[in-house]
């Protein structure tokens, strides 16, 4: 190897170390204000905190996650948020999880919610069939897809969160077994869609 491609070799190395050391440095700020921002209590729906189970806690941390059961007019939804701006990991395509609480995914479309597309999930299990609900949001457009999740991360770490707002995983689902109308349920806590 000619000693210009040897330097030019030792320099790229001291840049992609000194750019990991910055990375590690430098905090990118999370999605906290967009989710304490969001209502416990309003004119049509009440909530309360749920505590995050053991297992739920291991999967999750360091990621902040916040799980409330709320009660939108007559319906009642659990909510999960996680922003995985502390661990990436911990935001994933929700039927894994689904999938491990013993439900079946039996059919899954794209729904149209402001600013963009969520999933609408038919889930089964022991003869019981329930719909649940899901997007990733950065605050201004709602998508359902992880791949664009995974690039948001990546370009707002490439640009020291530059490139835009924290991207947060958004989940509803019902609590118990009443059918959820979902449109409604938006409707009345138009919130949601503020995260």
């Amino acid at each position: 190897m000619k000693s210009g491609a040897r330097w030019a070799l030792w320099v790229a190395l001291g840049l992609a170390i000194g750019v990991s050391l910055v990375w590690e440095w430098v905090p990118l700020g999370d999605a906290s204000a967009r989710i304490d921002g969001l209502p416990l209590n309003g004119l049509g729906y009440a909530g309360r905190e749920l505590p995050l189970t053991d297992g739920e806690k291991s999967i999750y941390e360091p990621a902040r996650v916040v799980k409330r059961l709320y009660q939108v007019g007559s319906q009642k939804i659990v909510l999960v948020i996680i922003d995985g701006s502390r661990n990436r990991h911990a935001v994933h395509d929700p039927t894994y999880c689904f999938r491990g609480a013993g439900w079946d995914t039996v059919a899954s479309r794209d729904s149209t919610v402001a600013g963009g597309s969520a999933r609408r999930l038919t889930l089964a299990r022991q003869g019981r069939k329930v719909e649940a609900l899901y997007w990733i949001s950065d605050g201004t457009v709602r998508h359902a897809s992880s791949p664009l999740y995974w690039w948001q991360t990546t370009l707002r770490r490439l640009t020291f969160g530059r490139s835009g707002a924290e991207p947060l995983l958004v989940v509803l689902q019902p609590f118990g077994d009443e059918p959820v109308d979902w449109n409604r349920v938006l409707g009345q806590f138009p919130a949601l869609l503020d995260i």
